[in-house]
């Protein structure tokens, strides 16, 4: 049976899933800064043009990796518009949210906060994760909900980040940063069901006078 050789042609589309996936390893383990194409390129058995027909430099990988937390956030719209209305989707969805959140997820984000200029040539586009947030908001929240509802409800989806930020320096691990993100989301959650709740009972007092 005939073999093909690493740096021969490959189903595009499994070719550049794999660069992503060595790339955030590589990213991981020395670095962005200190990780170069020619890194990436060997450790796929790839050759650089090979790599460059996929992708032109590492910073539009890192580019595409940030993109995929987008394709997250579609299928989170997704699942919300097919469940029912009840007080506590928002609290269902913010753990669904934090539960798809792993350590390499958390690298990404990492690297996409010390690289603003990729995250300005998103929101430039319509591939901008953060975007996608408005559609996850609108959805969950009623018409009569006040802007700090909504910035109530918005901050229980970004426990990730907030804690992300909030860890530099620090040495505390992966596992308990997405740990005290969920811990994070839990209460935010429980505080925006309070608010809706208390908000419907004013309403009621009101049309009942």
């Amino acid at each position: 049976m005939a073999t093909t050789k690493a740096t021969g042609r490959r189903d595009g589309s499994g070719t550049r899933t794999e660069i992503l996936r060595v790339a955030l390893r590589l990213f991981t383990e020395k670095g962005f800064e200190a990780t170069s194409t020619r890194d990436i390129s060997e450790a796929l058995g790839l050759t650089k043009s090979s790599l460059y027909y996929h992708f032109r430099n590492k910073e539009e990988i890192l580019g595409s990796l940030v993109v995929e937390r987008r394709h997250d956030l579609d299928e989170l719209v997704e699942w919300i518009t097919a469940q029912p209305r009840t007080p506590d989707l928002p609290l269902q969805a913010a753990l669904r949210w934090i539960e798809g959140t792993t350590p390499e997820r958390l690298h990404v984000m990492r690297l996409a906060q010390a690289n603003q200029p990729i995250m300005r040539r998103l929101a430039a586009s319509d591939q901008d994760p953060r975007a996608a947030f408005e559609t996850v908001i609108d959805l969950l929240i009623d018409d009569d909900a006040g802007p700090q509802d909504r910035l109530l409800l918005r901050m229980t989806f970004d426990t990730a980040s907030a804690a992300l930020l909030a860890s530099r320096g620090t040495g505390v691990s992966p596992d308990d940063i997405i740990e005290t993100a969920r811990r994070a989301s839990l209460a935010l959650a429980h505080a925006f069901t309070q608010a809706n709740a208390d908000r419907g009972r004013r309403a009621s007092g009101a049309s009942a006078h």
